[in-house]
């Protein structure tokens, strides 16, 4: 199908949202992805396909990629993907994805490392579209005071008594007195965490360390960022 770019969006220096709208309508749950292929010259090895966390809710309609462009690492999709004009068509295809919220009535923490705050946005949106932002505990960890989305996430904060925001600036460690702070009785709540591998790894790894269950900790990386968040 054929997207066309409607918007782009400087979200920090270094991130940005593009948002496109589909020739078609589409339906996917929030918390999903979806492929992109953007011809291109001199591609590198990584191809013409990429998959990137779709940012907006459902009743969102339009399709909002949001990504960060590493200065020493951009790849040749994310410089072509940089410079589209608006207006400019990209083909989309294949919604997948499992890291979505099958059950709204339960109680959550959702631990986002930097760039992976995306999933959160979508998920976040849909459960206030749907009244259903019942206790959801969000601890969203950054290098620096530059937060994606952070102005939408407080007005959603403040709209719903239900959602508890925390954010989590600099190289403070994640540790069991940290999570502490903001979480109580660990075992009523569903753990969600997105950010670069190794940043997943040792957040479900310290989770295992307080006795959260593996079947309450679900998780989502994403590939080719080497920094922890």
């Amino acid at each position: 199908m054929k997207a066309a770019l409607i918007d782009k969006v400087e979200e920090t220096f270094d991130v940005v949202s593009f948002v496109f709208e589909p020739a078609e309508p589409i339906d996917w749950q929030a918390g999903q992805f979806v492929y992109y292929k953007l011809d291109h010259p001199n591609v590198d090895n990584r191809g013409p396909v990429r998959h990137f966390t779709i940012a907006t809710s459902p009743s969102e309609k339009r399709i909002m990629l949001t990504t960060k462009f590493a200065s020493d690492r951009v790849s040749s999709f994310k410089q072509a993907l940089r410079s589209l004009p608006l207006g400019a068509q990209v083909d989309i295809f294949s919604v997948e994805g499992k890291f979505i919220i099958k059950d709204p009535a339960k109680k959550y923490v959702f631990i986002a490392g930097g760039i992976g705050v995306t999933p959160f946005r979508s998920i976040l949106f849909d459960l206030d579209d749907k009244n259903s932002l019942n206790e959801v505990i969000f601890l969203y960890f950054n290098r620096n005071q530059e937060i994606v989305f952070k102005n939408q996430l407080d007005e959603l904060a403040v709209k719903n008594s239900g959602l508890k925001i925390n954010y989590i600036v600099g190289s403070e460690s994640f540790n069991p007195d940290l999570v502490g702070k903001f979480v109580s009785n660990f075992g009523d709540f569903v753990f969600y965490i997105s950010g670069s591998e190794s940043f997943v790894r040792a957040i479900k790894k310290n989770l295992l360390k307080m006795d959260v269950k593996r079947n309450a900790i679900k998780s989502d990386y994403f590939p080719g960022y080497k920094e922890d968040y």
